[in-house]
């Protein structure tokens, strides 16, 4: 009885302490850890269908990973030292341990996440929030049109609270 007990709890508790696959952190976003080099990352999601970026020297510096409909799920960036730097999330499934990812609503975000800057570009606007080293960005279509030809700053009274995300930013 006692080594039922004891293989029983050795057994919950790994079941417990297995990582979300989808889950997006401070050190990792799904099985991807923030140390892993692309060519780790390659072994790591050797089962997903990958487009690798490479230069003429053959030298590998990003890979998009895509699901099994071919939607684009992942875009990853590499540092010069091989390292992932950037990740872009383009895949309802990851999410923020507070539940927060694409599709989720700019609602969302002001509700979980302090806000430290909102910045527009060209085609989005990039949502900053503290102490986490993601950035949330919202497509600029869905802005009224008297904000989506600007580059000037946003304050976030200016964005509808319905506003999806499009893509979450992970940066190392």
């Amino acid at each position: 009885m006692k080594k039922f007990l004891l293989l029983s709890s050795i057994a919950f508790s790994l079941v417990a302490c297995t990582q979300n696959p989808y889950e997006i952190s401070n050190e990792a976003v799904g099985s991807l850890k923030r140390t892993d080099t692309l060519k780790n990352i390659l072994e790591i999601l050797a089962a997903d269908s990958i487009s690798i970026d490479s230069l003429r020297t053959g030298e590998i510096v990003g890979l998009s990973t895509f699901d099994a409909n071919k939607q684009l799920s992942l875009k990853i960036r590499s540092n010069f030292y091989g390292l992932s730097e950037v990740v872009q999330v383009f895949d309802k499934r990851f999410t923020t341990p507070e539940g927060i990812g694409v599709g989720s609503t700019f609602a969302d975000i002001q509700k979980k996440y302090n806000i430290i800057r909102i910045t527009p570009s060209i085609r989005s606007v990039s949502i900053a929030v503290k102490d986490k080293p993601f950035v949330f960005l919202i497509d600029k279509n869905e802005l009224p049109e008297s904000l989506r030809y600007s580059i000037q700053p946003l304050e976030a009274v200016q964005i509808d609270e319905n506003i999806p995300v499009s893509q979450v930013l992970v940066s190392w």
